[in-house]
């Protein structure tokens, strides 16, 4: 059996969730009648063999608000002490092997890179534009391209695979876990987004949640009370069946038509036990606990999505030190649980990217924070199946003053960097598609990385 496929014990038999229920609701809709104007088809090479073999499936953790790079990167702390407008609390960084900030996480990252189960690449360095807007930034980063308009990384990819066969869609018959291969934790994004792709019902992302209330249950009175004694039809399913008949087409539709399958397919995902244990009282540690089990568990589910006001603000303007490191030191020990499962899983095909909209300057300023800037770190976990271990990636130098607010780091002359488009051509690259500069305005992907 292929080590990338759970036993078939592992798997969640989800067929007798669909007796009674019939089809999911979706759409008939024919890969060649997908409306794509963004899209050219035959422009895109897809290599089948490559998708087959990597048998990829991605986490992305998205950092609203601009990550500063300090905690993977106090290479140039003492310079950077000695320009900016105000002293850094140096006595409470502690520098790690690899210039890591060890109360940022640090600790954890060098375990990481000494397993060789983490690239860190500190040049992701934004020269398009020079746009340090949250807007702007974030709307190109998660479309994978600077040109304005267009659909979302996730949305392309899904629409790509779709057409070129690679995902096919499911029937009545079908286990659930096929109809929901692109899982938002977020809710909407712009990975999502379709702009004209016009995707069928189950390409859509799902949303689903942790350690919270299933989005999906119907609780109280009207769930229990029985209108119809012959059909055992309740108040509730009369209410379901009234809603479809006057909700017109699109999300809400959409989504009262899987509104049963899905709450019983979350709510059973949410029951497996974790063979490892993940830190209590720690929002990323929820989210990752609960897409790794979905992964292991599914097959199907290609990309999971996280990210929002609910995984912590990085825009760290103001007393930017405690808040900072108490954030980043929970995300890494999430990466570090995560990681954990995934390897007593040996589930080598689950990779974990993290990356923002831009970095943050260096210059420690008169709020105790830092403003926005071009640099930032990319952190890229797992995937050994297909990626290479490249360890620590990119060297920075200072640059600017602080007089000015200004002082940054970029990489050094001599120094690999990328643009943020170069993670969305990685993507697509791991997914089978081997020319994804045609996606990504010319950005190729991340140099060296897939193997």
């Amino acid at each position: 059996m292929n080590k990338h496929t759970a036993n078939q014990e592992d798997h969640i038999n989800r067929r007798s969730f669909l007796k009674g229920v019939g089809a999911l609701g979706i759409s008939a809709v024919l890969p060649y009648s997908i409306n794509a104007a963004d899209l050219d088809y035959k422009d895109i090479v897809f290599d089948s063999d490559l998708y087959s073999q990597n048998n990829a499936q991605t986490i992305i953790v998205y950092l609203y608000g601009g990550p500063s790079e300090l905690g993977g990167n106090l290479t140039n702390i003492a310079q950077i002490n000695t320009e900016s407008q105000n002293p850094y609390p140096l006595n409470d960084m502690t520098l790690t092997a690899n210039h890591c900030w060890a109360e940022s996480g640090g600790d954890v990252m060098e375990s990481l890179l000494q397993n060789e189960n983490m690239n860190l690449f500190r040049t992701c360095y934004r020269t398009v534009d020079n746009l340090k807007a949250h807007g702007e930034c974030t709307s190109q980063a998660q479309r994978g391209k600077h040109n304005e308009g267009g659909a979302g990384i996730i949305a392309n990819l899904s629409s790509i695979l779709h057409h070129k066969g690679a995902i096919g869609e499911p029937t009545s018959e079908d286990d659930i876990g096929k109809s929901i291969p692109f899982v938002t934790m977020e809710g909407e994004s712009t990975f999502f987004r379709e702009d004209d792709l016009g995707l069928p019902s189950f390409l859509k992302p799902v949303a689903l949640g942790s350690s919270s209330s299933n989005p999906y249950q119907r609780k109280g009175w009207f769930q229990k009370q029985i209108i119809n004694k012959e059909t055992n039809t309740t108040l509730g399913q009369m209410l379901d069946e009234m809603a479809q008949n006057i909700n017109p087409d699109g999300k809400i539709k959409e989504a009262f038509d899987r509104r049963e399958t899905l709450e019983k397919f979350r709510d059973e995902i949410e029951g497996i036990e974790s063979p490892v244990e993940y830190p209590a009282n720690n929002t990323f540690a929820d989210r990752l606990e609960f897409a790794m089990k979905l992964l292991i568990h599914n097959e199907h589910t290609k990309v999971v999505s996280m990210g929002s006001p609910g995984l912590g603000g990085w825009d760290d303007h103001s007393n930017a030190i405690n808040k900072y490191t108490d954030r980043m030191q929970d995300l890494m020990e999430a990466i570090d649980a995560a990681v954990t499962h995934m390897n007593t899983e040996n589930r080598t095909n689950i990779n974990i990217v993290i990356f923002g909209e831009f970095g943050r300057n260096v210059n420690y300023n008169d709020s105790e924070g830092w403003d926005h800037g071009n640099n930032q770190n990319v952190y890229w976990i797992g995937g050994s199946d297909y990626m290479n271990h490249l360890g620590i990636v990119g060297e920075t130098e200072v640059y600017g003053t602080g007089s000015n607010n200004r002082l940054y780091t970029r990489p050094t002359s001599t120094s690999p960097s990328f643009q943020v488009f170069s993670i969305a051509a990685t993507i697509y690259k791991m997914y089978g598609i081997t020319n994804p500069e045609v996606l990504t305005d010319g950005n190729a992907p991340i140099t060296d990385l897939l193997k």
